[in-house]
């Protein structure tokens, strides 16, 4: 039938599935919090994104306001798609889909996995 893989080749596939496992865990963390943010954008809610802000600065009322008119002129919120990861900086980039368009959305999380930074794009 086939060969049998030699050791070496086995414990390398078996690294690289338990790194691609821990790359997981932040990348659906980030888009949890990522997803759970542009929502309370959408539907203007400045408590929620302070108290998800926590640490990372002050978002004044009207900014959350500029920016949930930004996304509700796109039309409704239908989900967000990973565009790419910065492992080094633990940053992940998201298209946010609306149903008249998209936008780019970047999310940090901090070393212990929470929102570090949301940007808009």
């Amino acid at each position: 039938m086939g060969d049998a893989l030699n050791p070496r080749a086995a414990a390398l596939i078996l690294a690289a599935a338990a790194f691609a496992g821990c790359a997981a865990a932040p990348q659906g963390q980030a888009e949890r919090l990522a997803d759970s943010m542009t929502r309370a954008i959408v539907n203007d809610n400045p408590r929620t994104v302070a108290r998800d802000l926590t640490g990372v600065g002050s978002i004044s009322r009207a900014e959350v306001g500029l920016l949930s008119d930004k996304f509700n002129a796109l039309g409704k919120y239908e989900g967000l798609k990973l565009l790419a990861f910065n492992a080094a900086k633990n940053e992940f980039a998201f298209q946010a889909n609306f149903t008249k368009g998209s936008a780019r959305v970047v999310v940090r999380l901090d070393k212990k996995d929470r929102l570090s930074a949301y940007r808009v794009f």
